[in-house]
């Protein structure tokens, strides 16, 4: 028992860490941020502070991600919120499609 919940221990914190690189990869990358503030946001928005995925390793979330924004276009990316600890603001459709790949948040969403 106490070897499965280490490795649930480690794959929640291997998610936690992927997330904040692919985020901050993400908006490192990402046009202007004046540019997408701008933008009417007419979805509802979500926040999670942590990410899950039994058996998830580093790179897990970020594949998951960029599998999703290919699917729902680049403005479903999610933004990353700090300082720490960092949230990770997503919309609902973002959120279910990494539901569906399998990574959970640590905790219900908050609407934004």
């Amino acid at each position: 028992m106490r070897k499965t919940m280490a490795l649930d221990i480690l794959g929640l914190t291997a998610g936690a860490l992927a997330l904040v690189v692919a985020v901050g990869q993400a908006n490192a990358s990402s046009k202007s941020h004046k540019a997408q503030a701008a933008a009417p946001i007419a979805k509802q928005r979500y926040a999670v502070d942590m990410w899950w995925n039994i058996g998830g390793d580093m790179g897990g979330l970020k594949k998951a991600t960029d599998a999703c924004v290919k699917k729902l276009g680049e403005s479903e990316r999610p933004t990353l919120v700090s300082p720490p600890p960092s949230t990770t603001i997503l919309s609902k459709p973002m959120l279910d499609c990494l539901e569906a790949q399998g990574w959970r948040p640590a905790g219900e969403p908050r609407p934004v």
